[in-house]
């Protein structure tokens, strides 16, 4: 019971950190959030690394192409608060794990990353047709419920979009992954989300005329930069969930807390959920559960056809 709490709090937390990082976006903008994000991501692992062990992270040997990771990672905390700020916390969450979704199956079908290959099966489509058709109720049905986006054609170019940063998101954890293997899961953690921080103060500052907007930064909510903490949390927290649960039972718990953490924070922050989104969310939830239902299936098949290879 104590883990399926701790995963549905994991699940919770991620959330909470794209509404905080949706409230600084239109404050400090998309680089200032990738900056401000990664930089108390990249604390907060230290923290977690040095106060248990009084060590500092050591970097190891890591290969320069890991750091890829922090591009990735940057771009994903700065775009998803500028979504967040446009679509509202449900949409892009949903958005977001549908891409992580998608990716990873192109990842495990081609063996990424030097990933097992797992190919590809015809009965996954249904899945992420349903996904695709929950993007389509939400254009369309949700469509009054977005404030600030001129036109369906920049709301449907939107809703993509947050899929992309999903896709986005599954190549920031498997460089994150990769750097585990030499430094540690918070060790490497500290140093992507420390690059990635040094790349978004770089970005900030060209794109800002080499002027820092302190004013912005010190007159943002502080609640706000709890996005650091909460990612480095949710991030701890999902290594023990996924140690102790089965993978599919884990992934759901956390999908319930992103999806009703969502859910809450536009109540709170829009003070309505139209009817509309909320199908829209409702269609995509189901395709992604469809997903993980059928994946979890062959994947006890393989399983089964492994050992009678073995007998």
């Amino acid at each position: 019971m104590l883990y399926i709490f701790m995963a549905v709090l994991s699940g919770a937390m991620i959330s909470v950190q794209s509404s905080c990082n949706g409230v600084l976006s239109p404050i400090i903008g998309v680089f200032g959030v990738g900056f401000a994000s990664m930089l108390l991501n990249s604390l907060t692992c230290f923290l977690l690394e040095f106060v248990p062990t009084r060590k500092f992270p050591k970097p190891g040997a890591m290969p320069p192409h890991v750091y890829l990771g922090s591009i990735c990672a940057a771009s994903v905390m700065g775009f998803s608060g500028y979504l967040v700020d446009k679509l509202g916390s449900a949409v892009t969450v949903c958005l977001s794990v549908s891409g992580q979704l998608i990716m990873s199956a192109v990842v495990d079908h081609f063996g990424w990353f030097g990933s097992e290959k797992v190919r590809f099966r015809v009965n996954r489509l249904p899945g992420f047709l349903c996904i695709l058709a929950g993007v389509f109720v939400i254009n369309f049905a949700g469509a009054d419920s977005f404030r600030g986006i001129s036109g369906q054609g920049m709301l449907f170019f939107l809703l993509l979009f947050a899929i992309f940063i999903g896709f986005v998101t599954v190549f920031a954890r498997m460089f994150n992954f990769e750097a585990s293997h030499y430094v540690g899961r918070i060790a490497g953690g500290f140093y992507i989300a420390g690059v990635g921080a040094l790349i978004s103060f770089i970005l900030l500052l060209c794109t800002s005329g080499f002027q820092i907007p302190v004013s912005s930064f010190i007159n943002a909510p502080v609640a706000a930069y709890l996005t650091g903490p909460l990612g480095g949390v949710a991030c701890l927290f999902n290594n023990i969930t996924y140690g102790k649960l089965k993978v599919f039972h884990a992934t759901i718990f956390i999908l319930v807390g992103q999806i009703s953490a969502s859910i809450i924070a536009d109540l709170l922050f829009f003070g309505e959920f139209p009817l509309g989104k909320l199908m829209g969310i409702l269609v995509v939830c189901a395709g992604i559960f469809l997903d993980k239902r059928v994946t979890l299936k062959a994947q006890k098949q393989e399983t089964k056809n492994k050992l009678k290879k073995c007998n």
